[in-house]
């Protein structure tokens, strides 16, 4: 028999470590991205977590579909074909496996998300 139980963690408990956005990547300033993983399903397709960056500019393709809700702060987002737009703190989004963006972020942005991999995505 399978035993399902929850899984909790105080807000205490999100400690951002580095996650360096690539450098070929990154087209105006300095930003300095941290992640939190808070949990992953069982298959490793689908994560949740907290992520944020200071002010920059960069280019982001993703290779997963994900859910997205900033906690604090903005970003613009430019999309390959679409429009532009910005996101601040209680707005949410979706962006598609294989959406092509840029990046700006003024001063400062966290989101919390959920991303869906196409393959088992150890973070």
């Amino acid at each position: 028999m399978t035993t399902h139980a929850a899984k909790t963690n105080p807000k205490s408990a999100v400690k951002l470590a580095d996650f360096p956005i690539s450098a070929n990547q990154i087209t105006e300033g300095k930003p300095v991205a941290k992640i939190w993983i808070n949990a992953q399903s069982a298959d490793l397709k689908v994560t949740q977590g907290v992520w944020d960056c200071t002010a920059g500019k960069f280019n982001w393709d993703f290779t997963w579909d994900e859910f997205v809700m900033v906690l604090e702060g903005e970003v613009t987002i430019t999309s390959e074909g679409g429009p532009v737009f910005t996101l601040r703190k209680d707005d949410f989004a979706h962006f598609p496996l294989g959406l092509k963006t840029k990046w700006h972020v003024p001063k400062y942005v966290k989101k919390t998300f959920v991303i869906r991999t196409p393959e088992p995505l150890k973070l």
